[in-house]
């Protein structure tokens, strides 16, 4: 991607707190529509599509809208006869690697075939670069229904699932093509390299899958034969153990309708950060007890877990390589993670408005994205309704006042929140001294600063450069 679109990129979907809540009234409005028995299929696309291309990373908003194409077409697939005519836009698009125009051609011809792998491949690669991978992983697996034989397509998505670190899925993926192809080159290649990258990615090494260049015709050399090959031997037969998760899977079987089970076994697989599988267990919870709230918090948690375990990952490979490509890589992934705990806290605020813990998670993400104004706003919200979140809320907003140049509220901030500290965690409470700290050393408080670094050089003699601050604030007091 060249810098100028790069920097029109990420302006696109640098969304404000005015155009969320513009995107969320329209969203709405549609998803009120397809509640109804009938209603207008191609309207209801107009508007969930706008929300799609305004708001590309939004994976509520693009599964909706496949959704509402599904009931449209009643799940046949129609002919792409037009295909060719109607995806003269995307190609010039991808030619000039406008990624948001990728998207808004993309949406336009899924109007006429929501399974149009020409249209939704390129929608993956403009989801890739502006790295909302979510959103590019729903694509993929509608690029692969609707080409279910399309070796390309499998190749395609195979690449992909490598890329966003999805090992398991992609390795699947390149089975398959091996065994269509009957002996593929990249795909054996592929197959080995993703085994290793899996294991790599387990011990926190770095994975190789995206730097190796795989040439037509260039095949996988054969394991050397080691001088001494184990003899295989029988072995006794065994009573086999379950393990916990195979039990709960029976557990389940005969108790279907019970959600704790489904829950438990989600939880397994999300220790083990096997995000796919935890997710396939809650959409069974759905399909047998039907919709519920503690199966949308599941999934939204899990959603969450996946983002954070990707970002983890990349900052690990970071440590190791300190390259520039990895360094973009745990960058784009931080902000993934931001973008869904933002988008995930703004639904959780919205369902339990009384739940003011809900609302300062949602605050905390706001600030984090930069997004003070409003943070501040929500902020205000907590400290009105819940006195037990005094001080996590004025350290979050005193921290946006200062991010804004407003120190001397933002230091009020840090004195109320220090009124309340003992309601906060250790960590926490480091964190709120270091700051009024730094703020009353900005601000000449001297005296004020003294004691505040004192406070938290007490309880971590290590944290950060309090001990230097220390000394730097009794050398001004001395000189004064």
């Amino acid at each position: 991607m060249d810098g100028q679109n790069a920097i029109a990129d990420s302006a696109a979907y640098e969304i404000t707190p005015a155009k969320r809540k513009r995107l969320q009234s329209i969203f709405d409005h549609a998803t009120g529509m397809m509640k109804q028995p009938k209603y207008d299929f191609d309207y209801a696309h107009s508007l969930l599509g706008e929300c799609v291309k305004s708001d590309p990373a939004n994976l509520i908003y693009a599964e909706k809208m496949l959704e509402n194409l599904e009931r449209k077409f009643k799940g046949k697939k129609p002919s792409g006869l037009f295909s060719a005519f109607s995806g003269r836009g995307i190609k010039k698009a991808l030619a000039a690697k406008n990624w948001t125009e990728v998207i808004a051609q993309g949406v336009d011809m899924l109007k006429s075939n929501p399974w149009d792998s020409s249209a939704l491949i390129g929608m993956v690669d403009a989801c890739a670069e502006l790295r909302c991978h979510e959103v590019g992983l729903l694509f993929m697996r509608n690029a692969t229904a609707g080409s279910p034989n399309d070796i390309e397509v499998r190749r395609h998505c195979a690449r992909y699932l490598g890329r966003v670190g999805q090992f398991d899925q992609a390795i699947s993926v390149w089975h398959f093509v091996n065994e269509k192809t009957r002996g593929d080159d990249e795909a054996n290649k592929m197959i080995s390299q993703l085994t290793l990258d899996k294991e790599r990615m387990r011990q926190g090494l770095p994975t190789i899958t995206n730097k190796i260049d795989v040439r037509p015709g260039e095949k996988m050399r054969p394991r050397p034969k080691s001088n001494q090959e184990e003899v295989k031997t029988e072995k006794p037969k065994v009573a086999i153990q379950l393990n916990e998760k195979q039990i709960l899977d029976r557990v389940i079987l005969d108790n279907p309708e019970k959600i704790e089970n489904y829950l438990k076994l989600a939880d397994l697989w999300q220790l083990e950060d096997k995000y796919h599988e935890a997710e396939l267990v809650m959409k069974k919870a759905q399909s047998a007890i039907g919709q519920s709230m503690d199966i949308v918090r599941k999934l939204e948690d899990i959603r969450i877990g996946r983002a954070r375990h990707r970002y983890e990952v990349a900052e690990k490979q970071y440590d190791v390589e300190k390259t520039a490509e990895s360094r973009k890589l745990a960058d784009d992934l931080k902000d993934e993670l931001n973008r869904t705990e933002l988008e995930i806290y703004q639904r959780r605020a919205e369902r339990h408005p009384d739940d003011k813990k809900q609302l300062y998670e949602y605050g905390l993400r706001l600030k984090r994205a930069g997004n003070f104004e409003e943070a501040i706003e929500t902020f205000d919200q907590v400290i009105e309704g819940d006195e037990k979140l005094l001080a996590i809320a004025n350290l979050g907003k005193g921290e946006c006042l200062q991010a804004k140049k407003k120190y001397h509220t933002a230091m009020e901030c840090f004195e109320e929140a220090l009124s309340y500290s003992d309601s906060l965690s250790s960590d926490r409470q480091k964190q709120l001294l270091y700051r009024a700290g730094v703020l009353a050393m900005g601000l000449s408080e001297l005296i004020d600063a003294k004691a505040y670094f004192k406070r938290l050089k007490k309880m971590d003699p290590s944290y950060r450069d309090v001990g230097s601050r220390l000394d730097k604030v009794r050398k001004m007091l001395q000189d004064k």
